[in-house]
């Protein structure tokens, strides 16, 4: 595996665990939200 392959595919699994917190950190704040 040659270093810029390596670097997409930690750059693919860097979006993919900040949109994963984004969406529940996201989620979080609506329902606390709701609930007051």
């Amino acid at each position: 595996m040659t270093t810029q392959e390596q670097r997409k595919a930690n750059l693919r699994l860097g979006l993919i665990l900040a949109s994963t917190a984004a969406v529940f950190f996201i989620g979080f704040v609506v329902k606390m939200t709701w609930l007051h």
